[in-house]
């Protein structure tokens, strides 16, 4: 009985209730602006179907190659977390593609300092399109960059489409919302030529 109350008296002596409002000061300033996902990718395959993840990794793997390895963690069912080792990997990923499998596109986006993965939802593709009948003196990067964001967002242009004398398309990359319907064939004016028809 003794020990009971001894117990029960160094409890009391702990003054648990006297330091719950005490702060803590970290010894260290923590760098908010460090991106410990900074070599991460977020993939979403566009599809409703249930899909097998483990020949989905290893068939991704065999695709894309990375000199330094890849980790890969399910996020949630079609969604992924890839794990790069080296710049250079990922990056010949994100400047690569479209990529699928089984037939379903995979969205990707690079998570942002501060960003939680789980909550990244990617749905914009980056594709190359060619553009067709461009007057001649308008194969030129400006205007494939006002083309490219009509149709999306512009990434880049095809300077290497442009070597011959003749071309018969202009191509450039760009980025689109899946969610967004896409648009199809436009005709192209310029200014100029709305003056002369006005």
């Amino acid at each position: 009985m003794a020990e009971r109350d001894d117990i029960n008296t160094n409890l009391q002596r702990l003054g648990i209730d006297d330091e719950e409002n005490e702060g803590f000061i970290l010894d260290e300033e923590v760098d908010e602006n460090v991106n410990k996902y900074g070599l991460c990718l977020v993939g979403r395959l566009l599809i409703e179907k249930n899909i097998n993840n483990r020949v989905m990794k290893s068939r991704i793997t065999d695709v894309w190659r990375p000199t330094m390895g890849l980790n890969i963690k399910d996020l949630e069912q079609g969604m992924f977390l890839f794990q790069f080792f080296k710049k250079e990997d990922m990056q010949w990923v994100t400047k690569g593609g479209p990529w699928s499998f089984d037939n379903a596109m995979l969205a990707l986006e690079k998570v942002q300092a501060g960003e939680n993965p789980a909550t990244i939802k990617p749905c914009s593709l980056n594709i190359w399109i060619q553009l067709y009948n461009i007057p001649i003196g308008y194969m030129l990067e400006s205007v494939g960059k006002q083309l490219g964001n009509f149709f999306g967002e512009f990434l880049e242009y095809d300077a290497k489409n442009n070597t011959s004398i003749w071309r018969e398309c202009m191509r450039v990359r760009i980025k689109i919302d899946v969610r967004n319907s896409l648009k199809g064939e436009r005709s192209l004016s310029s200014r100029m030529d709305q003056r002369l028809y006005d």
